[in-house]
C-alpha cells in the first residue's frame, strides 16, 4: 500500500476501494434509471468499466433524443466538461479540489439520479459497517465517496455517523502502540470526515430535492 497524504484518498487502498464500489454499480434497463445512472457514472468515475458499454447498449437508442445524445457524450472518456468543485471541507478531508469526472447537466436533471445515489450510499453504508465489524479502519474509500454524494445533496443518517463515530473511537482506543505523527494526522482526518458527514448538505444538485433526515430517521 502506498501513502502520500492524511486526507481519505491519499492511499492506494482508499482509491481501489472507491473504484471496487463504483465497479458494482450496475446499469439499469429502465431507460430514465440508466441515463441517470451514466450522469452519475460521469461523475464520479469518467473512466468506469460500464461507460464503454453505453454506445452500444440497448437502452440508448430508446432514449429521448437529448438525453441519448447526452448519455452518448457522457461515455466518450475524452470528452471536454466542467468538474463539480467541492466544497472546502470536503477538499480538506478528502484530498482533491473536485470531482473526478465531468458534469452532464441534462442527466443529473433526472429525479431518478437520487435513486441511484442513494443504491450507491447503501452500498457504501455496507462497506463501512462491515469494516467497523471486523476492526477495519482503513475505509476512507467508502467514507470519501459518500463525501461525494453529499457534495451532491445526498445525506447520510447522522444517527449511523454517530454509531461509526463511536466505533472509530474505540477501535483507536484499543491501540497499544503510542501512533506516529502520520497515524494522529490521519485520524483528525478521518474524524473531520465522519463530523462533516453528520452535517446537512450545503446544496442539493441532483434531479429531485433530498432533505436532511431527523435523527432517528433514517436518511431518504
Amino acid at each position: 500500500m502506498s501513502n502520500w497524504d492524511s486526507c481519505l484518498y491519499s492511499s492506494d487502498d482508499a482509491l481501489d476501494a472507491r473504484g471496487q464500489l463504483i465497479a458494482e454499480i450496475t446499469l439499469p434497463v429502465e431507460p430514465e434509471m440508466f441515463a441517470a445512472c451514466v450522469g452519475l457514472l460521469t461523475l464520479l468515475d469518467p473512466g468506469a468499466d460500464q461507460l464503454d458499454a453505453i454506445a452500444t447498449h440497448a437502452v440508448l437508442p430508446t432514449l429521448p433524443q437529448g438525453l441519448r445524445e447526452a448519455a452518448a457524450f457522457a461515455a466518450q472518456v475524452d470528452a471536454s466538461g466542467p468538474r463539480l468543485s467541492y466544497s472546502a471541507p470536503a477538499r480538506e478531508v478528502l484530498g482533491i479540489d473536485a470531482s473526478y469526472g465531468r458534469l452532464v447537466d441534462p442527466l443529473l436533471e433526472l429525479r431518478e439520479t437520487i435513486m441511484i445515489a442513494r443504491a450507491i450510499r447503501e452500498h457504501c453504508v455496507r462497506a463501512i459497517d462491515e469494516g467497523f465489524a471486523y476492526g477495519e479502519t482503513a475505509l476512507g474509500g467508502p467514507l470519501g465517496l459518500l463525501l461525494e454524494l453529499r457534495e451532491l445533496g445526498v445525506a447520510t443518517n447522522p444517527d449511523l455517523v454517530d454509531q461509526w463515530v463511536t466505533g472509530f473511537d474505540e477501535l483507536c482506543a484499543d491501540i497499544s502502540d503510542e501512533p506516529g505523527e502520520y497515524l494522529r494526522a490521519w485520524t483528525r482526518s478521518f474524524r473531520s470526515a465522519l463530523q462533516l458527514l453528520a452535517t446537512e448538505p450545503d446544496r442539493k444538485l441532483l434531479g429531485s430535492d433530498p432533505t436532511m433526515a431527523r435523527r432517528n430517521r433514517p436518511a431518504r
